[in-house]
């Protein structure tokens, strides 16, 4: 590496760090800040440590900083640490974002973080025991550190990268599998950069890489906070009004569009008998039993939480029948998911749709009468509940 790649290098690093710094102050403001954005932010800083101890190894690799035993093994173990830091907040950011069952309990937490102990032992062991194991004598890695050096990170890369395809086969909806497609292959990408960055061009590509796919993912991450609701994950009323602007375009001869209005029956009285935290619960829970009925359909539908405890879905089905179906799929699931989660209360919503034709009538128009038929439903079932109990 001659001294002009080396200002080279320097400058590309500090400048793929300068725009790590400026992600991660745009999210550390961010009040809403959920699990996976916490693990993000764990590996812009591990990317920012990388690439500062990586700018000292280049300096010393070109002879512009001194090369000593002591900055060659603590160099190249810092490097070891952080390349394996990255690695590790990915599988955690990529565990989060796929709700792994074991990610926050004890037991997950030491199996996940096995392979970067058992490597860090095996290399400080390795150092103290025979010095010249991974740097000889004359201060250069021997072939056996980068094997040890590589085997962590490229434990958790080919780990999240498996589990994230392997959880996109079974996603719900084509936006949660290209998703979980993108997490799965980020570390594949990353990897890809670094061999061209050691086996053939003369150019900092690995840093180049990671701090493209970064922006990649923190680009996504604010298009879900713009369009998702943030506890139950479902679209937001501002996606709705973005989705009936084009639907339109989406009219097709021998399908219909149907307006359903779900309602939580007795929500206030479970946030004022079992707390907030329990209604979430309940909010996420009904959230769950819509998303699992709309995969009855021929083709899902388009579902919002509206507001509050209100949930809209537009529906495309050939005979209305198929939509009552669904409605009916919607009261049987919060039954069966009361009784699965052993809640103290009973879920159930009141149901009302209508068939909506954008060419003639406007949205709210049909939203209105879907809504109509929801408190008649509402109604009806408060005087059942009267009957039964006188």
């Amino acid at each position: 590496m001659t001294a002009d790649y080396f200002f080279f290098y320097t400058e590309s690093n500090i400048v793929c760090i300068l725009i790590f710094i400026i992600l991660l102050t745009r999210d550390l403001v961010n009040v809403n800040r959920q699990e996976k954005q916490v693990y993000f932010d764990h590996a812009l800083i591990a990317h920012i440590l990388y690439f500062t101890t990586d700018i000292f190894w280049a300096g010393v690799i070109s002879n512009n900083i001194p090369r000593t035993r002591f900055s060659v093994v603590f160099l190249n173990f810092s490097n070891f640490v952080l390349l394996s830091a990255i690695a590790y907040k990915w599988f955690q950011f990529a565990a989060a974002a796929e709700q792994m069952p074991l990610r926050n309990t004890k037991r997950g937490i030491l199996l996940f973080r096995l392979p970067f102990a058992v490597m860090a032992a095996a290399m400080v062991v390795a150092y103290l025991a025979a010095p010249g194991f991974w740097v000889n004598a004359s201060c250069e890695l021997n072939a056996l550190y980068y094997p040890m050096m590589l085997a962590a990170p490229l434990t958790y890369v080919l780990t999240s990268c498996v589990y994230s395809l392997l959880q996109a086969r079974k996603a719900e909806d084509q936006a949660s599998r290209r998703t979980l497609l993108l997490i799965g292959l980020y570390p594949l990408a990353v990897v890809f950069f670094g061999v061209l960055q050691l086996a053939a061009l003369n150019a900092p590509l690995f840093c180049f890489g990671c701090t493209i796919m970064m922006l990649f993912f923190f680009i996504t991450s604010m298009e879900d906070q713009i369009s998702l609701d943030p506890l139950t994950l479902l679209n937001n009323r501002g996606q709705l009004l973005r989705y009936v602007a084009q639907e339109r375009t989406r009219r097709r001869e021998d399908v219909r569009t149907y307006v359903v209005m779900a309602d939580a029956n007795d929500f206030k009285q479970i946030n004022d008998t079992y707390g907030h935290a329990e209604g979430d619960r309940a909010l996420t829970l009904i959230a769950e039993v819509l998303k699992s009925s709309s995969r009855t359909m021929r083709q899902p539908p388009f579902i919002c939480r509206y507001g509050g405890d209100e949930f809209l879905l537009l529906a495309r089905a050939r005979e209305p029948e198929e939509v009552a179906s669904l409605v009916e799929c919607i009261h049987s699931g919060l039954r069966d998911i009361c009784d699965a989660n052993q809640t103290p209360y009973r879920l159930s919503a009141s149901v009302g749709f209508d068939e909506w034709d954008p060419e003639k009538e406007s949205f709210q128009a049909c939203m209105q009468r879907a809504d109509e038929k929801l408190y008649q439903e509402k109604k009806l079932r408060k005087q059942q509940r009267a009957s039964a109990s006188a």
